[in-house]
């Protein structure tokens, strides 16, 4: 009696079961397919080469996977707004430092902080100064010092700060 009442109770949930099988297989089969999840959010720092100089280095700020429509970015020495074209964006000629891109749809994304400028950079911002310090040192003592003069290679970086400390102390001592 007890096997009686218990296939009494199954049996209609068993029945029910074969006969939603079919329209849910069939529903799913529709052709389409889940959404996909959204991107996430990321950004990267990358050298500018086309706007830096050997003594100021500027930076590319370049971001995709963005639900929002519009991104404020801060860092450097600023920040700004960009708009999102398919959730992306790239702003150039940027400060170094720490960047963050914030939209209202996706929060804080941090984006780093800009590579270390190369020593090559940073030895040609010390070599035009001390080109630039000599050359001025050598026209403020005589107007008719001598100019750059060398038997090996001279460095154009320590060439170019020469040439223009030269051409700034000329312009101050000389007639």
């Amino acid at each position: 009696m007890i096997r009686t009442r218990r296939l009494a109770l199954l049996a209609p949930m068993v029945l029910s079961a074969l006969a939603l099988g079919p329209a849910v297989t069939a529903h799913g089969a529709t052709g389409q397919a889940p959404a996909p999840a959204p991107a996430k959010a990321r950004c990267l720092l990358t050298q500018d080469t086309a706007n830096s100089k050997p003594d100021n280095p500027r930076f590319t700020l370049s971001a995709s996977g963005f639900r929002s429509n519009t991104v404020s970015f801060s860092g450097g020495n600023g920040g700004g707004a960009a708009t999102t074209t398919n959730g992306s964006f790239t702003v150039n000629n940027l400060g170094a430092g720490r960047y963050v891109a914030v939209g209202n749809m996706d929060g804080r994304v941090n984006c780093g902080r800009t590579p270390e400028v190369p020593n090559d950079q940073q030895d040609a911002k010390a070599q035009y100064k001390q080109g630039f310090t000599d050359g001025f040192n050598a026209i403020k003592q005589s107007c008719s010092g001598p100019m750059l003069r060398s038997l090996t290679a001279v460095n154009p970086n320590y060439a170019e700060g020469f040439k223009d400390g030269a051409a700034l102390a000329a312009d101050k001592f000389c007639d």
